[in-house]
């Protein structure tokens, strides 16, 4: 299947590894197009040029943290939905999260059909 009418969803995670799974897992559905970048600055960028219909941003990384590039990306005109992966939850986070308008928080050690399940449920 060509690329038209995929939806598309950014990853933006520090770990490249992580990346690279996760694109592998969500590449399994024919009706996402995933693509990544270590990079929050890099992933800014990447906004203001691509519309996405689901960023899945890491909570934890050098640039700026997850909950701050959500903030940056509150200010582009079409705001996709936003999920923030962590290691570690804490209701403090989900909190900020929803706050700032993610559509969940997900533990980085989600089983790869409940992620699949999860984005279904938001993006179609």
């Amino acid at each position: 299947m060509s690329g038209i009418g995929k939806r598309k969803i950014l990853l933006v995670d520090d770990d490249k590894d992580m990346c690279e799974s996760l694109s592998d897992v969500l590449s399994m559905d024919s009706e996402y197009n995933v693509s990544y970048t270590t990079s929050p600055l890099k992933a800014l960028d990447k906004i203001l040029t691509e519309n996405y219909s689901l960023i899945i941003i890491d909570y934890k990384m050098p640039e700026m943290n997850g909950i701050e590039l959500l903030k940056r990306i509150k200010q582009h005109t079409t705001f996709p939905a936003v999920f923030i992966l962590t290691a570690f939850i804490s209701n403090e986070l989900i909190d900020q999260a929803k706050k700032e308008g993610a559509a969940k928080v997900l533990s980085k050690f989600i089983w790869p059909d409940e992620i699949l399940k999860q984005i279904r449920a938001t993006i179609g």
